[in-house]
């Protein structure tokens, strides 16, 4: 999940126009994104340097120059967010070393080629059993009854990522936390998988692994 405020921005693009106005402002793990009037995206790669000045933080880039008005406190911690290496999605997604993996209709290749990275317990075929991950690829609402059986082939306190599609050509986030509910599991965090696709977390309420 990325980094976000709302601010006064102004933007000045390649072309030397100055935009400026109220901005929701986001900081993905591949981009910094200003939404409003001034509105632009600069890949993180291409910043060129960050700096604030009086609560000013202001963000250079090719693609423009954004200066985001923060107090004093806010610029300094966006300053150090801006500023860290992003995280690697295999990170973002909590899969830890030896983590027994199930992949459900998955083909991003980025993910699985991180997921071979961190274990060699990854299971492609029809069913698994004991898996601490499962990855349920939702492209569809038939494809919703994956989660069914991912649910059962996962430990008790194991995690379910139900990758979708962005956007109103995918299945909506809604109907996956309705599908979850239905089965006992709960949503607890998302997660960018790619330009097009995102993840939602399901897990099992901790008291119904204690009943259990």
């Amino acid at each position: 999940m990325g980094y976000e405020t709302k601010c006064r921005a102004r933007v000045t693009d390649a072309a030397g126009v100055v935009r400026e106005g109220d901005a929701t402002v986001l900081l993905e793990t591949d981009e910094l994104i200003v939404r409003g009037a001034a509105r632009i995206k600069i890949p993180r790669t291409a910043i060129q340097r960050a700096t604030v000045r009086s609560g000013v933080l202001t963000v250079t880039a090719p693609q423009g120059v954004v200066a985001m008005s923060l107090d004093a406190d806010a610029a300094q911690k966006w300053l150090k967010k801006i500023q860290e290496p992003p995280k690697r999605l295999i990170d973002k997604l909590d899969v830890k070393p030896g983590a027994a993996v199930w992949l459900i209709g998955i083909d991003d290749e980025t993910l699985i080629s991180q997921l071979e990275e961190r274990t060699t317990e990854i299971s492609r075929g029809r069913s698994a059993t004991s898996c601490d991950v499962v990855f349920v690829g939702v492209e569809t609402d038939k494809d919703l009854d994956r989660i069914g059986r991912a649910m059962k082939a996962m430990t008790d306190s194991g995690a379910i990522w139900v990758v979708h599609r962005k956007g109103p050509t995918g299945v909506a986030d809604t109907t996956i936390f309705a599908a979850a509910k239905a089965m006992g599991l709960t949503y607890t965090k998302v997660a960018r998988v790619s330009d097009t696709h995102t993840a939602e977390k399901l897990v099992r309420p901790v008291a119904s692994r204690t009943r259990r």
